[in-house]
């Protein structure tokens, strides 16, 4: 099933956790604002359309990132994680 990252800005407190609590409920959060999700197209498509509901679509805005199997192995960890991978793991080059 394909895995998916969903950022979100979002202005108001209220539309925030309503947001939050949807995106909760079908997937993990993995920062403040930012939920990894694996679902169905089908149902990102239901989740878009129900966040899209709840938006002000002048202040607020709700970004997708599709994370392909690769990609999705070599994510980076820094900080406080449990069992994923950390700096050293992976190549990495800062700019």
């Amino acid at each position: 099933m394909p895995r998916y990252a969903i950022a979100y800005d979002i202005a108001d407190n209220s539309r925030r956790r309503k947001v939050a609590n949807l995106l909760d409920s079908l997937g993990d959060r993995v920062q403040n604002s930012v939920f990894e999700l694996v679902v169905s197209r089908s149902m990102l498509t239901k989740c878009l359309h129900s966040i899209k509901e709840l938006l002000n679509m002048e202040e607020d805005k709700v970004v997708v990132y599709f994370l392909c199997r690769t990609c999705e192995s070599k994510r980076i960890y820094v900080g406080a994680v449990d069992g994923t991978t950390e700096i050293g793991d992976e190549q990495v080059f800062v700019v």
